[in-house]
């Protein structure tokens, strides 16, 4: 079964942790501080892959992860980078962010990659937390998370024809006429329950890459890729005319700019019921009577058929940073609850561990205006204040 539709969790790799050391050489036994940065996590990357044809593998995948920067180390010496998770996709994979719905990438050719989730910065080193105050710093910073996002993949089939027609108007047995393709075949409508792929030759020997469409909404996006759409009608109905309709409205919709080229096919013309028509290509995928002519036309249709444009990302347009929202001052049963975006990054940037990381700590708090808003919410010592 082709699966053309997923949902994925991914997340670049965490920066590593900087380093804190110092500088101990032949008659300076106590340098200045020399700890190098930790290096970048790796980020989550899609490649392109022509052998893939489905995005089965990322059925019920959980939280997908880069790997880790290394921390650095002494003598300045910046920690290696994370290793990059490369996942592969077929080809004509289109990339969503499931949140926002931005289009991020669209993979038409093997080999092309996109960078989905990049990796944490590492943390600076104590050579980096220096200055005239602290000229010995004993702390360095930890690496920062990786971006966390959730994907949609969307397979658009990347194909010279797609084969549309209404149910039971024999697209299946079209396509097992004129490729080694086996799809279920049966005297019912909606026999298909997802799209069928298989390669017809044309006249010349070129191949010719077809997929069979299902009934349902979830299957057109297939028609935004096919250089050309084959209309599949059948001879036996009374109104072949007013079927071809109804299917020119559904390409319509998807494709309002402007449709592919049309190969129009009249199926079961060696069945008693069928009516002479002078719609389209007759033609009977049972016998074989009229492929020949059909698909010199298709073939000549591709020919002349543009191929579609590659995808461009909307430009996007740097704003002037919005000032973020006060920090807020809670009392709680408990004691004091401290939140806002400046001083729970400070608090993540910041190695608690060690005692001067503490006291940088303190000294963004009082930077920030933490210490003057809990005293004017009341706090004493002793108190509990809780940050984020």
């Amino acid at each position: 079964m082709l699966v053309d539709s997923v949902r994925l969790r991914v997340r670049g790799g965490r920066g590593g942790r900087g380093a804190a050391t110092f500088r101990a050489q032949p008659f300076e036994p106590r340098g200045g501080p020399d700890g190098g940065d930790g290096g970048r996590g790796g980020a989550v990357v899609l490649q392109a892959s022509g052998s893939l044809e489905t995005l089965q593998p990322f059925v019920r995948q959980p939280l997908l992860t880069a790997g880790a920067g290394l921390p650095g180390g002494g003598g300045r010496k910046e920690g290696r980078k994370g290793e990059d998770l490369v996942l592969e996709v077929p080809v004509g994979t289109a990339v969503f962010d499931d949140e926002t719905e931005e289009q991020l990438a669209d993979l038409l050719v093997a080999g092309e990659t996109a960078v989905v989730a990049e990796g944490g910065p590492g943390g600076e080193g104590n050579l980096h937390r220096a200055s005239s105050v602290n000229r010995s710093p004993s702390s360095a910073g930890p690496g920062l998370p990786g971006e966390e996002r959730t994907l949609r993949l969307e397979l658009k089939l990347p194909v010279d024809a797609a084969l549309l027609g209404l149910p039971n108007a024999g697209k299946s047995e079209l396509l097992a006429a004129l490729t080694s393709a086996r799809p279920r075949v049966g005297a019912y409508p909606h026999t298909t329950q997802s799209p069928e792929l298989g390669v017809a030759y044309g006249p010349g020997g070129e191949p010719l890459r077809l997929v069979e469409i299902p009934p349902g909404d979830k299957y057109v996006r297939h028609l935004d890729r096919a250089r050309v759409v084959v209309y599949v009608l059948d001879a036996t109905e009374p109104d072949p005319a007013a079927d071809l309709a109804r299917l020119r409205e559904i390409v319509q919709a998807r494709r309002p700019a402007g449709g592919p080229p049309e190969v129009i096919v009249l199926n079961k013309v060696d069945e008693p019921a069928a009516a002479p028509s002078r719609l389209g290509y007759p033609v009977s995928a049972m016998t074989g009577a009229g492929l020949e002519e059909f698909v010199a036309a298709l073939a000549e249709a591709v020919r002349s058929a543009p191929r579609p444009e590659p995808f461009q990302r909307a430009p996007r347009t740097r704003l002037k940073p919005v000032r973020e929202a006060t920090l807020q001052v809670w009392r709680r049963d408990w004691g004091f609850e401290v939140s806002g975006p400046a001083v729970e990054r400070l608090l993540e940037r910041t190695d608690l561990d060690r005692p001067d990381g503490f006291d940088r700590f303190q000294a963004g708090l009082d930077r920030l205006g933490v210490s003057r808003a809990l005293e004017e919410a009341g706090v004493a010592p002793g108190d509990t204040v809780r940050i984020g």
